[in-house]
């Protein structure tokens, strides 16, 4: 086999690795009309790594049970009532030039061999790339008993893992059909990673979306998992060739 096929083979096959991936981390208990606080957390073995600064993103939104909005100042509210609560948030756009080996290991780690494979045709491997990229997780927060609000309802993020069915009502064993939505359309052939804490850098799986977007996530065990998940587009702007959106999405599973 050819060193250009081998190395293409290579990146079709390879398991995503979240080395920047931003969770929002919901608390472990949250009580209706009580302080609750969310945190931001960027890194690559979840949930650890930094805490940035809420101050500096784009955007700060929860909704609660109702789907009523509100704009947050940082990542901490009291909830008026009980149910399922949504918190999202979108950070700035930001520019980065890549070498070209650094890049096309990007590309393979974050599961995007679409992209390689396309580098791989026009014979770019060897290329550094200028690439735009912003985050946009989100997580979701059972106060109370949580039978009220809409866990299944998507808030308009530039790209968006959806819940097609109540995650807190799922049981291990079982499997969650999520939808993923970019610029409000789904996204087929999207490569989903997931999560659970202690699980170490490597995701426990990945998943393809179909033509419709969807995709299912098995449920493996109790406690704080994410899904996540890199979309990148071509734009070819005048001062970067790529454009990357990257998403989580982060909640607690009962017993």
């Amino acid at each position: 086999m050819p060193y250009r096929c081998t190395l293409l083979l290579s990146a079709l096959l390879a398991p995503i690795v979240s080395a920047h991936d931003l969770w929002l981390i919901p608390p472990e208990k949250a009580s209706a009309k009580e302080p609750l606080k969310v945190l931001a957390v960027s890194g690559g073995e979840f949930p650890k790594g930094e805490q940035p600064d809420p101050a500096k993103f784009a955007a700060r939104r929860a909704f609660d049970p109702a789907g009523k909005e509100s704009v947050l100042e940082a990542l901490a509210f009291t909830p008026s009532k009980s149910g399922v609560h949504i918190v999202a948030v979108e950070t700035t756009p930001k520019l980065i030039a890549m070498e070209a080996d650094a890049f096309n290991a990007y590309l393979v780690s974050d599961g995007l061999p679409h992209i390689y494979a396309l580098r791989a045709k026009e014979k770019s491997l060897d290329k550094p790339a200028k690439e735009r990229y912003s985050k946009s997780p989100k997580c979701l927060i059972r106060i109370g008993d949580g039978k009220d609000g809409d866990p299944c309802r998507a808030v308009g993020l530039p790209l968006e893992i959806v819940p097609m069915q109540n995650p807190f009502e799922r049981k291990v064993g079982e499997a969650l059909r999520v939808k993923v939505l970019f610029e409000g359309k789904p996204l087929a052939d999207a490569n989903l990673g997931w999560h659970h804490a202690g699980g170490g850098e490597d995701p426990l799986g990945t998943a393809r979306t179909n033509a419709k977007g969807e995709a299912l996530i098995p449920i493996a065990q109790t406690g704080l998992m994410a899904i996540r998940l890199t979309h990148m587009t071509r734009p070819k702007a005048k001062d970067y060739e790529w454009e990357s959106f990257w998403t989580t999405l982060t909640f607690r599973m009962g017993e």
